[in-house]
């Protein structure tokens, strides 16, 4: 079965993630990483935009963000996903786009998940 895992991760101190997670109204799942929000998506067919969603949660909220420290360059965006057989994926422009016009850089890690 195929699996995303798309992850909103904000590179900052310990000591802010209270803070963050006040801000972008979003409780923190994963503290690898920094603060790290996760959305997992388990059937392909789940057509869910989750970088649309994360660019609209942090959407008016770069200056209180700012405050704590945290530039834009702090903040990425990661699909990390497994797969059986072969990996494709597409993006529409005007998703790009908005990760450009906000600053916001976005990883991709895929691994073989293997056949079921």
């Amino acid at each position: 079965m195929e699996k995303s895992l798309y992850q909103l991760r904000i590179n900052v101190d310990e000591k802010h993630y209270e803070s963050i997670t006040s801000i972008l109204k979003l409780k923190q799942v994963n503290y690898k990483n920094g603060w790290s929000y996760d959305i997992v998506l388990e059937e392909e067919s789940e057509h869910y935009n989750v970088i649309d969603k994360f660019l609209r949660v942090l959407q008016g909220k770069y200056e209180r963000l700012k405050e704590l420290g945290i530039k834009r360059d702090d903040i990425t965006i990661w699909l990390i996903y497994g797969y059986n057989n072969q990996c494709n994926m597409e993006f529409e422009p005007t998703l790009l786009k908005n990760l450009g016009e906000n600053g916001i850089t976005f990883c991709i890690s895929c691994y073989e998940a293997g056949c079921d």
